[in-house]
């Protein structure tokens, strides 16, 4: 059987298989089509529990379930302190995974990783190899340590230049354009402003900035170009646009408050621009550290991209907040490919390499921006419908030929595997778990932050929001004796284990049992429907590869109709257009084509798979099984052995 040179793990966060079979079916996604045929996919991919990011994308890159590797959720605990979700940080930091990376076994061996974007993979421990991002969802993003959803960007997040009124944008007003100098204006009364950078979520301290607008008229019908300078003089401008034109790539440096410059690189768009530009939006996207973001650091040198850009979290803020439209949104997330794309090529074309893995983020963003609007039962709307369903169509697509490129990089004696972390369903009324603890007497909370119990709805800003807003609720710690922490876990406020604990080591037992039953007993009003699919103690929730200290004592999941996207519904999980399911697709030599597998296909199941047919060792952790169904030749290894055998005894009877 002939098998693969080198391995090349593409991570499509939360893409869902059956979702792409749907667009492959419409004649679109060539790529995805072609790796679908020329390989196997996973019918029942399954990812393990909490169906959420850091712990699965932990467990792809190691082999092992979430009590061993120890990233149990999104947010991990701060060790020592109370058991309140305030005291919780974001867990996107290699350190905080116990158990062996792939890449970090095969660095040992001498062989060449390269991992780009990769959730969890920074800071690298590799002495051969290259890591590229991963200390957030983007490069030059950080997220480790932080709590709720919060992140930094080297150098700042995207900003809004605006004469309207929008959320966190800067806000301004045009004047009579003075002292430009080399401005070829034709207009006789061209317009300016000036604004200061806000440099929101900054991974840094920039000094102060100022940048200078000049808006112009090219004919006699009113203004419909804007120029954008970081001074008066416009042959140091950066760009001029028309109304909905994005600019090239831009690079320049940003002065910091220690005399030092940071060289960022970002693209801009003008959204809106009226005749008499009193309505003006332009979009100033992320701007991203050039460097400070691989390791080793002269790698960044090699990663370019002409055409590709970054904006903060593929355009989800902005595109909530209004400051563009869902088409605006598209583009974004193609610039995002486009980036990707070329940042692959860039690293793999620079060096030799073994292994190459990678993450997209796209694929996530784009469910908890349409899924909801994409599923008939909770958008009745079909014209909304197909706006929602042709958006995610044409985000698959920017996907699709990021993929094309990525093959063509890779070459054709890679094992190529596509995988994601979990999949998605449609919002549905959010659970809060105080509102089944509190009437069983298990649970207070403190006057000052508690939340009305009679608004039981989405509450303020949608699900994730509302999320949010739970989150933030603080019980009394002096008369709880459970304490709801991150997206599945109650914790037994616990004396001699836990700050605050007044929970008897001997009443243990029966406060999980009435925990449990709490959860079990809850209605959710508005639907009359109990939202609690299974809640069990920590001691038997090891069904789920939940074990150690970094689990709650109760652990719960909920049915899909319930809570945001992912995260607090179980893996095998359908509900409408969505469905909890992995994309799990492995196509290269020594793989069956056109093969739909309908085993139970595990996450942790993709190290095992890959170490066996490349004859690579296991990392110290890994606990999946091998997928021998997915081979041309299901007992290659026997037969390689027997071949082995055949050969030594030639050898030896023409040595005696």
């Amino acid at each position: 059987m002939e098998k693969p040179k080198k391995v090349a793990i593409i991570g499509l966060d939360c893409a869902l298989t059956h979702l792409i079979d749907r667009h492959i079916e419409e004649g679109y996604l060539p790529t995805f089509k072609k790796l679908f045929e020329s390989g196997t996919v996973a019918e029942n991919g399954l990812a393990p529990y909490p169906t959420v990011t850091p712990p699965n994308w932990a467990t792809i890159a190691t082999g092992a379930w979430a009590g061993t590797h120890g990233v149990t959720d999104f947010h991990l605990p701060k060790p020592g302190s109370p058991l309140i979700n305030r005291n919780i940080e974001q867990a996107f930091n290699s350190e905080k995974v116990q158990a062996e990376y792939l890449w970090d076994v095969l660095d040992r061996m001498g062989k060449k990783c390269v991992v780009l974007n990769y959730p969890g993979s920074w800071p690298s421990h590799m002495k051969n190899g290259v890591v590229a991002g991963g200390k957030s969802l983007t490069i030059s993003e950080t997220r480790d340590g932080f709590f709720g959803l919060f992140s930094k960007m080297g150098l700042c997040h995207a900003q809004l230049v605006t004469t309207g009124v929008y959320p966190k944008a800067i806000q301004g007003r045009f004047v009579p354009a003075e002292g430009w100098r080399n401005a070829p204006i034709q207009s006789d009364e061209p317009l300016e402003m000036s604004f200061d950078l806000n440099f929101p979520d900054t991974d840094g301290k920039p000094a102060p900035t100022t940048w200078h607008l000049l808006v112009d008229a090219s004919e006699d019908e009113g203004y419909d170009r804007v120029t954008l300078s970081p001074s008066k003089d416009y042959t140091a401008a950066f760009c001029t646009l028309a109304a909905g034109q994005w600019s090239p790539r831009i690079q320049t440096t940003v002065q910091m408050e220690d005399g030092s410059e940071t060289e960022v690189f970002f693209r801009c768009k003008l959204i809106e621009l009226s005749d008499d530009a009193e309505d003006f939006r332009l979009l100033i996207g992320d701007l991203v550290a050039t460097s400070g973001w691989t390791d080793p650091p002269e790698a960044a040198l090699s990663v370019h991209s002409e055409e590709g850009a970054f904006v903060y979290s593929c355009g989800l803020p902005g595109l909530s907040m209004g400051w563009f439209d869902l088409e605006t949104y598209v583009e974004i997330n193609d610039l995002y490919a486009l980036y990707m794309a070329d940042a692959v090529r860039s690293l793999l074309s620079h060096q030799d390499w073994d292994l190459f893995a990678m993450h997209f983020h796209p694929t996530d963003y784009v469910y908890h921006t349409l899924m909801t609007a994409m599923e008939p039962r909770t958008n009745p709307d079909p014209e909304k419908q197909a706006q929602a369903w042709t958006a995610h169509r044409r985000i698959y697509e920017a996907a699709d030929r990021m993929l094309a490129s990525i093959l063509e990089t890779v070459g054709q004696d890679t094992l190529v595997v596509l995988v994601s972390d979990h999949g998605a369903t449609a919002d549905g009324p959010v659970f809060n778990p105080y509102e089944a603890l509190i009437p069983a007497g298990l649970c207070q909370i403190q006057e000052k932050n508690g939340l009305a119990m009679d608004d039981p709805g989405q509450g303020r800003g949608g699900a994730i929001a509302r999320k949010v807003e739970i989150a933030l609720m603080e019980p009394d710690l002096s008369q709880s004796q459970a304490l709801p922490q991150r997206a599945i876990y109650v914790y037994v406020n616990l004396k001699g284990r836990d700050p605050g604990g007044i929970v008897e080591p001997e009443d243990y037992p029966e406060v999980q049992r009435r925990i449990i039953d709490a959860l079990y007993a809850y209605v959710e009003p508005t639907t009359g429907q109990r939202p609690v699919s299974l809640a069990l103690a920590k001691q038997d929730a090891r069904i789920l590869g939940l074990y150690g200290d970094r689990v709650g004592d109760v652990v719960y999941a909920l049915y899909p109709e319930f809570g945001a996207q992912h995260g607090q519904m179980l893996p095998a999980c359908t509900y409408g257009v969505g469905s909890l399911k992995a994309l799990l697709a492995f196509t290269g030599p020594g793989i069956k084509k056109n093969l739909r597998l309908e085993r139970n296909a595990w996450l942790t199941d993709l190290v095992p798979t890959v170490c066996y047919l490349m004859d690579w060792p296991l990392p110290e952790h890994t606990e999946g099984a091998v997928l021998y169904q997915i081979f041309e030749d299901p007992d290659f290894k026997r037969h390689e052995i027997e071949d082995l055998k055949q050969n030594l005894t030639r050898l030896e009877s023409r040595l005696n």
